[in-house]
């Protein structure tokens, strides 16, 4: 069934029917989307905090500063 085959069916629906019918429509979709979503994570990729929380992470306090020095132009 196409588009322009529903649309007549849909065009007479009251405005709460309409949404019934988005919500259906986007509960099947993210259904679908869920059972094909493949994890990316492979189950042999060990956790590396050095890795992951490395040289590229600003300290805390480097944003604090640059936090507050955004804030200042707020005043």
């Amino acid at each position: 069934m196409t588009i322009d085959e529903l649309i007549p069916s849909i065009v007479p629906l009251s405005h709460g029917e309409k949404i019934r019918l988005l919500q259906v429509v986007l509960q099947q979709l993210a259904q679908e989307e869920s059972a094909s979503a493949v994890p990316t994570i492979p189950a042999n990729d060990d956790f590396e905090p050095q890795r992951f929380f490395g040289a590229a992470h600003q300290s805390r306090q480097e944003v604090d500063s640059y936090l507050a020095s955004l804030r200042d132009g707020w005043n």
